[in-house]
This record gives C-alpha cells, sequence and structure tokens, in this order.
C-alpha cells in the first residue's frame, strides 16, 4: 500500500494557527540547544528560546528574520514550517545535524544536501511515492558560495531522512551510500518537499554530528567541536540570508 496525498480541500488549515502578528519573508529553522544559543549571542533576541510550533522575530545585521525552533522530527517539524508559511514565510535556511554515512565526512562539518531519500512519513501527504525532492534554487547556491568564501570545507549530495533513528541498519547505510547519500536525518526531505508544494524557497545546511561508518556509532554529541561548528552554521546561515537578492 503506497501513501497518495490527499486532492481534496484540507479540513485544518495553518491558517487557523496565524494571529495579527507581522513577520518577515525570510527566515532560518534551527533545531538545537547550540544553535538557540547561537541566535541569542548572534542576533537581539533576549529572554527564553524554547521549542515551538510559532515562530519567533529576531534582529541580525539590523535586517529582521523569521525564527523557526521546532521540536526535531518531519511531523513537529512541518507543522511549525506551515504555520511559518502561513505567516508569510517565502524563503528560508534550515541548519540541522545530521550523521555522516559517507566514509570521510568527519563531525563538525557541513553537508548541503542537493536532493534526498524519503523514509520520513510526512512529505507523503504532499508529493506522491515516486518524488524525489531536489534543492538548486538560487538560496542554495548563495549558502554554497558563502561556505566556499569562507573556506569551509563543504560535502554537497543526497539526504536521507527517516523517523526512526533506532533503525539506521548497517545494510541500509551501506546501501544508500552506494546512491551517493552523504548523511541521515529526521527532517530534510520533509521540508524540501513542502518548501516544493507550498512554492517556497529553501536551503539546508546540516552539520556532522556523529559518524555511522565505522561499523559502530561514533558520536560528537556534546563535545565543543559540534558547538563551535554549529555556532558557525548558524552564523553563515544567518549571513547569506542578509546578502540575499
Amino acid at each position: 500500500m503506497f501513501i497518495e496525498p490527499g486532492s481534496d480541500i484540507e479540513l485544518i488549515s495553518p491558517r487557523e494557527f496565524v494571529d495579527d502578528r507581522v513577520y518577515p519573508e525570510d527566515g532560518i529553522i534551527i533545531f538545537t540547544e547550540y544553535m538557540a544559543d547561537a541566535i541569542k549571542q548572534y542576533t537581539d533576541f533576549k529572554g527564553r528560546l524554547t521549542y515551538s510550533n510559532k515562530p519567533y522575530s529576531i534582529k541580525y545585521r539590523d535586517i529582521e528574520f523569521m525564527l523557526i525552533y521546532p521540536f526535531y522530527g518531519a511531523p513537529a517539524t512541518i507543522v511549525a514550517f506551515e504555520i511559518a508559511i502561513a505567516y508569510g514565510l517565502k524563503r528560508a535556511i534550515a541548519v540541522g545535524e545530521a550523521g555522516a554515512v559517507k566514509p570521510g565526512v568527519r563531525i563538525g562539518e557541513y553537508i548541503l544536501p542537493a536532493w534526498g531519500v524519503r523514509e520520513e512519513g510526512t512529505s507523503y501527504h504532499y508529493m506522491p511515492p515516486d518524488y524525489i525532492p531536489r534543492i538548486g534554487n538560487n538560496l542554495y547556491k548563495s549558502l554554497l558560495s558563502r561556505l566556499r568564501r569562507e573556506g569551509v570545507k563543504v560535502y554537497e549530495g543526497g539526504v536521507w531522512s527517516i523517523d526512526a533513528i533506532f533503525r539506521e541498519t548497517l545494510d541500509k547505510i551501506r546501501r544508500y551510500r552506494d546512491m551517493g547519500v552523504l548523511c541521515v536525518d529526521m527532517e530534510s526531505t520533509a521540508l524540501m518537499a513542502v518548501a516544493d508544494y507550498r512554492g517556497i524557497e529553501i536551503a539546508i545546511l546540516l552539520v556532522a554530528s556523529d559518524e555511522l561508518y565505522h561499523g559502530k556509532w561514533v558520536s560528537g554529541w556534546r563535545s565543543e567541536l559540534l558547538k563551535e561548528a554549529e555556532y558557525n552554521a548558524v552564523r553563515i546561515a544567518l549571513d547569506t540570508l542578509a546578502e540575499y537578492k
């Protein structure tokens, strides 16, 4: 049985969750406490920053942006993403973590997904089963250019998104790696599919938080290396958005 997207009207619209607040059209999506701390360091945000379905407003280099900080996983992320779109989001850079499946991609290095393998369930309610999510828009190119100008090593290729982190099995890691997949996460292909469906320009910058190609799990969580890489990724994303035309 394949999941096919519905073709009739949506009974519950994201607009039902929108109030009269006004937000900028450009936004950044973050997922981790390190990234939230980076937002507090680089922007004017004051107060407590917690997971939320509703967006925040931030200012960076005197430019206002929408900040989306969803709970991790495709379903929760897309709830927040859809509400942000209902508030007027047009362009976004998502900064997340991923497990490296390509040998040589090390903890703290950056991955720019250009296409994806869909093993999360959310995107199948937006796009048909044979849809392959791809990114090659101008925002993606601007982010890549920014990374290269700063001399940051970045890998381009596929991302595998899965709902079940405890089912990232060795056979699947090898299979997808041989297809050109660089890493695995929980949200990227859903974000790509919904952005395509809603006509939103998106780019995704992933930080390798662990390595899954050794035959055992090698984690970088809670390390200073990962913290520094995520802080820098947030700044690069904000600079890209600030200079994007």
